[in-house]
């Protein structure tokens, strides 16, 4: 089934935009359908509306932050200018965030994130959005952009961060429609080789060249950096233009107190990376 359903979570952050512009990309390539989803629950603004404020002050609030959420609907639509108006849609949420979010992507083929940032402007935690908890959240695929990307993850170099549990499984069949247009696509292991363990009769190389792709099989070895800073910087040495991984082996919350590859990969990668759960 071929990728017809494309979210982009869009809050106007540079990160955002990347991911909106890889979105487009997708879009074009796939003739697909293309959501833009701004949600921005809880801002600091609309909290200090009290009771006793009188309406004509309630009301200046509420413009002035209709006012920057229209503005970002109208930077959203300016970068999808050349998209059929027939494919393009705008859905507008005040829910929580991350919830938000993880909610939409469960009905998508894809979405599309930019890497989380923090805003230079006072009072915008509120549209903050974690690319990786949505992966957990949601259970569909989710492709993470770096704030200033503008490279196209098709008819490229692909790795694949392959060690043969679930969600590596998982990330390879959500990226095949993906993996199938690119160049060349490199399945890599850090300290062991992607094939070790294979089942007899079959394995992950196998797989691939079934579906036509130009596969080849790397052994990273393993250092004293952490797997996530092995990942990344052959991703950057060897001019890759996408990696696919398996998001959240271990609990999202050992990650996020002693460190992780899913955690770490998603705040520092340097090229888009497709995550799943």
């Amino acid at each position: 089934m071929s990728i017809k359903n494309v979210l982009v979570a869009y809050n106007g952050l540079p990160g955002s935009g990347a991911a909106l512009h890889g979105a487009v990309t997708m879009q074009k390539f796939f003739n697909a359908h293309l959501t833009g989803l701004f949600a921005h629950g809880g801002s600091q603004l609309s909290s200090q509306i009290k009771p006793w404020m009188p309406k004509r002050v309630k009301e200046a609030i509420m413009e002035v932050e209709n006012q920057s959420n229209e503005e970002i609907e109208n930077s959203f639509r300016e970068i999808c200018a050349d998209v059929p108006a027939d494919k393009l849609h705008w859905i507008d949420s005040d829910g929580p965030v991350q919830q938000t979010v993880a909610s939409y992507a469960r009905l998508f083929d894809i979405t599309v994130i930019g890497m989380h940032e923090t805003s230079d402007k006072p009072g915008q935690s509120h549209i903050e959005i974690y690319p990786d908890r949505v992966t957990f959240d949601s259970g569909r695929p989710v492709m993470i952009f770096p704030a200033g990307y503008r490279g196209s993850v098709f008819n490229n170099k692909a790795v694949v961060a392959w060690d043969g549990g679930r969600a590596a499984a998982r990330a390879l069949a959500d990226a095949m429609q993906i993996l199938e247009t690119e160049v060349s696509v490199e399945i890599v292991s850090v300290g062991r080789s992607p094939l070790a363990g294979s089942l007899p009769g079959l394995n992950v190389e196998m797989v691939l060249d079934r579906h036509d792709v130009n596969v080849s099989i790397k052994q990273l070895d393993r250092t004293r950096k952490t797997i996530a800073d092995t990942l990344v910087d052959y991703c950057d040495t060897s001019g890759a233009g996408l990696l696919i991984m398996g998001a959240y082996e271990h609990s999202p919350l050992r990650e996020g107190l002693i460190g992780g590859v899913t955690h770490d990969i998603a705040l520092h990668a340097k090229i888009p990376v497709l995550m799943s759960h």
